[in-house]
């Protein structure tokens, strides 16, 4: 008889799982352009949000009509090629995001179903042969 809550019973097959490493595969392949920041390189950049792309975006529009005004530094194309990238990254980041909560949060919650029963085993056994050494099972 169970006393404990198994709130996931779940396997991944081997050809689904292959399926899905392989579609992870092809996901990376198709954003090979992306980059890997180190933690001091991200902590040291400002970070766009969904006002600050509004406010991205609407600088852009005003620059494209205003090009006399736009510092010489400046290159609008890629300022609007790199907003163009964030909205599209967060298109595919959103869905993979909550796909992440729910592979953590499983993982979570299986290993903690698979780790207290494993204690109990232990213990269980641990005391068992705790038992037969003090002579008190037959």
């Amino acid at each position: 008889m169970k006393n404990y809550n198994n709130r996931i019973s779940a396997s991944i097959k081997e050809k689904d799982l292959k399926e899905i490493l392989d579609a992870i595969d092809f996901i990376d392949e198709k954003l090979s352009e992306l980059v890997t920041l180190s933690k001091e390189e991200a902590m040291a950049l400002p970070r766009m949000q969904e006002d600050t792309i509004l406010f991205v975006s609407k600088s852009l529009e005003s620059a494209y009509k205003n090009i006399n005004a736009v510092p010489k530094n400046v290159e609008l194309d890629e300022v609007k090629k790199d907003l163009e990238l964030c909205k599209s990254i967060e298109k595919i980041s959103t869905p993979l995001n909550a796909i992440m909560k729910k592979l953590n949060d499983s993982a979570l919650l299986a290993s903690s179903e698979a780790y207290l029963p494993a204690i109990a085993i232990h213990n269980a056994l641990s005391s068992r042969g705790h038992q037969k050494r003090s002579g008190a099972l037959h």
